[in-house]
């Protein structure tokens, strides 16, 4: 098993090592690797498994972020391929505030008897810790079911920008630095603190303006509003195939299968790969004969060759990783954005 996670994060986060002289020690793979090497699954002497009664009624799963947006399309996907291949009734339960949200579910009591799961990323997660939304550490405190897919960071421009590559657009911003403008969503967090990595990592410079949602980031950069539209792939897709937007590069360790055409960072010359992974969550004092029988079903449901696709055609690279995985990969996580906090 751990053979697919032999170099885990040490090519995922280069940019972090680079710009902060980190003294952490990456986990065995990326999950932009996971995603384009399927795990190894050990063969084991079948044993008779205690049946379970579960479930006897619907799933709830807390998606802490709007309808319509990538985590809830992600979501949507895994729970009808399981009312699909099972039977099982599973309702999506958009909330806001994300942080808030975890830390709800965290301490709500109610919540133990394995029908309420939450989607939240430990990366996300620790990243938020390091900066003061989230109050307890919590990357660290949930069981995950599996990580879906790692969604490729990716750098836009306008259809009819003047950028055709990333080196083209990089040599224009340090011409003139803080010249051109670059759309993203927030003040802190993640998706900010991945962006400002890879300028840094480049020598560039933009003019930065923040907007609330993703999508009008996205909108400001097709109106003319800004230059640069920094996304994750499955949310630039759509805008993508319908001629609006180009797609410079991505953050994958290989280019996707779905834009075979756009080069990685790495070919770019930029030595960094950045995502996100997405994946089901739920809290560590539930029965764990329901957590393994969720784990194994969400995967039986997860390799799917129909699964697969769904996920490929959002725009995102099915990836496999399990509990132990992805708390190496938050805890990880948490240690650079801490050293990135403190320069």
């Amino acid at each position: 098993m751990r053979k697919w996670i032999s170099v885990l994060l040490a090519l995922t986060m280069v940019f972090a090592l680079v710009a902060c002289g980190s003294a952490n020690e990456a986990p065995a793979t990326t999950p932009a690797q996971a995603a384009e090497t399927p795990p190894e699954v050990e063969t084991t002497p079948e044993v008779e498994q205690p049946t379970i009664d579960y479930p006897t009624k619907p799933i709830t799963v807390i998606v802490p972020f709007s309808a319509g947006g990538e985590h809830d399309l992600t979501a949507r996907v895994i729970a009808g391929r399981l009312q699909e291949m099972f039977g099982w009734n599973v309702v999506i339960q958009n909330t806001t505030g994300a942080s808030v949200a975890a830390m709800e579910y965290y301490s709500d009591d109610s919540k133990t008897d394995g029908y309420t799961l939450f989607m939240h990323s430990p990366e996300v997660m620790a990243s938020s810790y390091v900066s003061g939304s989230l109050t307890e550490p919590l990357y660290k405190e949930f069981t995950y079911l599996g990580c879906f897919v790692y969604d490729p960071m990716v750098i836009c421009v306008s259809a009819d920008s003047p950028y055709n590559t990333l080196e083209e657009l990089f040599a224009a911003a340090k011409e003139n630095p803080e010249g051109l403008n670059w759309a993203s969503t927030g003040a802190s967090g993640k998706n900010l603190q991945d962006a400002e990595n890879l300028w840094n990592i480049a020598g560039v410079k933009f003019n930065y303006v923040p907007y609330d949602d993703a999508s009008k980031a996205r909108v400001a950069v097709l109106g003319g509003h800004a230059d640069v539209y920094h996304a994750y792939a499955s949310g630039a897709k759509a805008s993508v195939e319908a001629g609006d937007l180009k797609v410079l590069a991505v953050g994958s360790t290989e280019r996707t299968a779905f834009w075979p055409d756009v080069p990685t960072f790495v070919e770019c010359g930029i030595d960094v790969q950045v995502g996100l992974t997405r994946c089901w969550d739920i809290r560590s004092d539930v029965d764990s004969a329901i957590i393994d029988y969720l784990t194994e079903k969400i995967y039986e449901c997860w390799e799917d060759e129909t699964t697969q696709k769904q996920l490929l055609d959002m725009g995102q690279s099915p990836t496999w990783m399990t509990n132990e995985e992805m708390h190496e990969y938050g805890e990880y996580y948490y240690g650079v954005y801490s050293e990135q906090g403190s320069k």
